[in-house]
């Protein structure tokens, strides 16, 4: 590996880091921690958007010129709620580019676009108490993309995503997020390989089981009497 990816693995590490030790230094206060999860699992599925214009800062909302999409649902995802607005995410997204849109500063473009990602991921929900509609987040992960216009067509990634739920019901959502990859192939400022890649969709999430406690009280109650009874005629 060379030194330009150890140094994107140790950029994307500290990112998590950070991400970590904020998170649980806001998360200090007990009038906002809740003692329900707000879901088990959640599942997405939606369009994305790639950004590969080979532009990292500028041209940010050229839709017509830059976006590559497709015009049915190409993405889809899966997250398992641990605690605390802490969770993990896997999703996996299909594209295709057009010889229309700018790719790396060229025109003329076509291929297949393919990518698979695995995120550590903090919700701030809880903080947006007694507001249960908004769900804004952050996860920061490393993934895999194939591209077949390029020289090298697999890239390894390190990601990381903004992006918010907007609850419309208990159970559904709109999902809309941001996502920069950073390629682990060379400089990581510069590099070709590096991209945005947005998302739009419908989530579901599921409830938590609620564990019902037994209610022993009209058996204690019996066993008691029994007790008294069994005393009175001896």
């Amino acid at each position: 590996m060379t030194a330009s990816n150890n140094s994107k693995l140790k950029f994307c590490s500290l990112l998590i880091m950070l991400l970590f030790f904020v998170s649980n230094s806001i998360a200090q206060p007990s009038s906002i921690n809740r003692k329900k999860n707000p879901y088990s699992w959640m599942f997405g599925v939606g369009l994305n958007f790639v950004d590969d214009d080979g532009q990292a800062f500028s041209n940010l909302f050229d839709v017509k010129g830059s976006w590559n999409y497709l015009p049915y649902p190409t993405r889809i995802s899966i997250d398992k709620y641990i605690k605390k607005g802490w969770s993990l995410e896997g999703m996996v997204a299909y594209n295709r580019y057009s010889t229309s849109k700018l790719i790396n500063d060229t025109t003329g473009l076509s291929g297949i676009f393919v990518s698979g990602d695995f995120h550590v991921k903090y919700s701030f929900y809880r903080f947006f108490s007694p507001t249960k509609w908004f769900d804004p987040y952050i996860s920061m992960g490393l993934g895999v993309t194939y591209r077949s216009i390029m020289s090298s067509p697999m890239t390894p990634t390190c990601n990381i995503a903004l992006g918010a739920n907007f609850w419309f019901s208990k159970s559904w959502g709109l999902q809309v997020q941001t996502m920069g990859k950073l390629g682990l192939v060379s400089d990581i400022y510069t590099s070709k390989t590096d991209y945005l890649q947005h998302t739009v969709g419908i989530v579901y999430r599921k409830q938590p089981k609620i564990k019902h406690r037994r209610n022993n009280k009209k058996q204690h109650k019996w066993i008691h009497d029994n007790a008294k009874y069994k005393k009175r005629n001896s």
